[in-house]
């Protein structure tokens, strides 16, 4: 039975089934069945559209450090988009490649087509089975169910491994957002002890926050402390340098203005001149 997608779906006895080989299972040369031949389509179309191997030669390969490059966020994320955007490219060159090889199919059955046989004797059987399987020929060429399950098989081998190099992806991506998530909320945490270390912090997020804290009534600064988990004994030392370090004070009052000046949500919009 078909799909909302056009695709064949499987029987109810083989679902939960991996319907796909995961190894190879030599098949008969000799007396090819329609399974060799689609194959040997399908290999066809990826000799077409991938080509040969022009990667790294066995000694480049030997030189490359044992040792893989550590994966970020950002690559993982680069990974799945050029894997999506591999697959869509996939799918648009098997569209082409099955497109051509269903017309030189239909064109070959049509010229088998004898023109000249306008009409033939009913009483000569030999004509009259000839014609009727002319044109019979000539009915298959156009549904050709082949045609129609290669190209259902096709795109269900080149989803299938799509999906198996992405889903790997996307577990990667999920932890590693995890573990960004969990260092992140452990810098939050984070309070320098002294002005020194205020001055060191390389995140000029981070700085911010600490300023409004500084500078803000005690009421909302336990808000604060409660948000980003700081205990007291931690925002001490700081604090007590803050309070008695006018310096110290009026830099941090310089820095929430300039951030205040820079933040274009905070900027004025101009006066239309329709009403000056």
């Amino acid at each position: 039975m078909a799909s909302a997608s056009g695709l064949r779906q499987p029987k109810e006895t083989n679902k939960g089934k991996n319907g796909f080989r995961e190894r190879h299972i030599p098949l008969n040369s000799t007396n090819p069945d329609d399974l060799a031949i689609s194959r040997h389509h399908f290999a066809q179309y990826i000799l077409a559209s991938k080509g040969s191997y022009n990667g790294p030669s066995l000694k480049e390969l030997k030189a490359i450090p044992n040792e893989a490059p550590k994966d970020t966020l950002a690559i993982v994320d680069d990974k799945i988009k050029e894997l999506r955007r591999q697959h869509q490219e996939d799918i648009e060159l098997l569209t082409a490649f099955q497109a051509a090889e269903y017309r030189q199919e239909v064109l070959s059955r049509y010229s088998c087509i004898d023109d000249s046989i306008m009409g033939v004797d009913a009483e000569d059987l030999v004509q009259v089975d000839y014609l009727a399987a002319l044109n019979e020929l000539y009915s298959d060429a156009r549904p050709m169910k082949r045609f129609q399950h290669d190209m259902d098989d096709s795109l269900s081998q080149i989803r299938y491994n799509y999906l198996k190099s992405l889903l790997p992806l996307l577990i990667q991506r999920h932890k590693l957002k995890r573990q960004e998530k969990s260092i992140r909320r452990w810098r939050d945490a984070q309070f320098p002890q002294s002005i020194e270390e205020y001055h060191n912090i390389p995140d000029r997020d981070t700085q911010l926050r600490i300023a409004r804290f500084l500078s803000r009534p005690n009421s909302e600064r336990e808000k604060m402390m409660d948000e980003y988990g700081w205990a007291w004994k931690a925002v001490g030392p700081l604090l007590s340098a803050f309070k008695a370090n006018e310096g110290f004070k009026n830099e941090i009052s310089e820095s929430l203005k300039d951030a205040h000046a820079s933040d274009p949500r905070r900027r004025p919009t101009a006066t239309p001149g329709w009403q000056l």
